[in-house]
């Protein structure tokens, strides 16, 4: 299968992925349109299935340690119970969507910039902490609410008004979401906007319970779909580097053709930046040199093969053509020279800058390069990825910083 077709099917991939969540939201705004013919029997459904979805979603968070999806779905998941109660009581009703509609916006900018360190941790703690006043404080406003006169329940045909600061607050968690996708890429701020705007439409059906867990059962399905994402990242993709994983490796390798040449990769002397400035520095060191090798061309794969060792894969190539990209590989992380900032540089920078700006040094990082091709007597994987191994071997035993096939 040739290369370019996979990276085609990956960003195939990406893009269906990302529509996901909307689609989630066509089909609620659709199944809602429809929750007046109903029978009893599928309103039971309906209105437990938001409790079976979020088990799921709390379990798959737990299972993939993301503390963002657990909690999230701790306070989506209560806050549908508050509503559930509220629904008794216009004033209660009213009290609760004012109280949850100003949080949620709130909370999901918090949860999706927050630090990942864990669920049953001294941070997961303070975040259950936090969420749990939060929702202590909407009950004890919506309970009270319950001695006020009651005014009448709104008709079907009505939908509940959400106050303009809570309307300010989820414009602004939109946009602000929107423009850090745009600059970072990053597919958690998809899901976080698409469940803003589907908690935006269920608050303005809180006293219809069909609806409200048609919606309700929407977010967890969201919800589910970006840990399934999650966890499809986790085993394919280095989460250093950003660039294909070992595991990714092996599963292509069942995949190769007639043609094709196996690169591997390694930088020279990484063990000394690891001792002299630290598993920091030498963390960045493997994103620059990952960075550079991901933008050899659109038919070659690059993957973490392990510790500073990448592999490459170029579909459909002979060795004769791969040497010069190769080569050109070699060359730009050579002559790019990693600089170590100071470990007292500002967080902003100044708006005069005084004195050296040269951080505490500069590193020049070379690699070192062995690549072989499948031939009649390197008939398999494994023998061409040996004959690379035995090529880099050569390239460091020459001097390093050199390709050799």
């Amino acid at each position: 299968m040739d290369l370019s077709i996979e990276r085609n099917g990956e960003c195939m991939r990406k893009l269906t992925t990302g529509l996901i969540p909307f689609a989630v939201i066509l089909l609620a705004w659709f199944t809602a349109s429809k929750a007046a013919s109903f029978n009893d029997a599928v309103n039971s459904v309906m209105l437990i299935l938001p409790f079976v979805i979020a088990v799921l979603a709390l379990f798959m968070s737990i299972w993939y340690k993301n503390s963002r999806f657990f909690f999230l779905t701790v306070f989506m998941l209560i806050s549908y119970i508050v509503l559930k109660i509220a629904a008794a009581k216009e004033a209660m009703l009213m009290e609760a969507v004012t109280a949850i509609s100003i949080l949620i916006p709130i909370n999901l900018v918090w949860l999706a910039f927050i630090s990942e360190r864990g669920i049953i941790t001294g941070y997961g703690a303070n975040k259950a902490i936090l969420i749990g006043i939060q929702l202590a404080w909407v009950l004890v406003s919506v309970l009270g609410k319950s001695e006020d006169p009651a005014a009448g329940m709104l008709s079907p045909d009505q939908a509940m008004s959400i106050p303009a600061p809570a309307i300010i607050l989820y414009i602004l968690a939109i946009a602000f979401l929107l423009i850090n996708y745009i600059l970072k890429g990053q597919y958690i701020f998809v899901v976080f906007i698409s469940i803003l705007i589907t908690t935006y439409i269920s608050l303005h059906f809180a006293h219809r319970p069909v609806i409200l867990a048609i919606f309700t059962n929407s977010v967890f399905i969201m919800v589910v779909s970006a840990l399934f994402e999650v966890s499809y990242s986790l085993a394919f993709y280095d989460t250093l580097t950003g660039v294909l994983s070992r595991r990714a490796f092996e599963q292509e390798l069942d995949k190769l053709g007639k043609q094709y040449c196996i690169a591997m990769v390694d930088i020279d002397h990484f063990k000394r930046v690891n001792d002299l400035y630290g598993h920091d520095i030498g963390d960045e060191v493997l994103k620059m040199v990952a960075s550079i090798l991901n933008r050899i061309s659109y038919k070659a794969r690059t993957f973490r093969y392990g510790g500073e060792e990448f592999a490459i894969i170029f579909q459909g190539q002979r060795i004769s053509d791969v040497m010069t990209v190769l080569e050109r590989v070699r060359a730009e992380v050579e002559q790019r020279p990693f600089v170590i900032r100071s470990e007292n540089r500002p967080q902003e920078k100044p708006e005069n800058i005084t004195g050296s700006s040269k951080g505490r040094g500069r590193i020049n990082i070379t690699v070192s390069i062995g690549v072989a091709q499948k031939t009649e007597s390197l008939k398999t994987p494994p023998d061409v990825i040996k004959r690379a191994d035995e090529a880099l071997y050569r390239a460091k035993s020459s001097g390093r910083n050199r390709v050799s096939k």
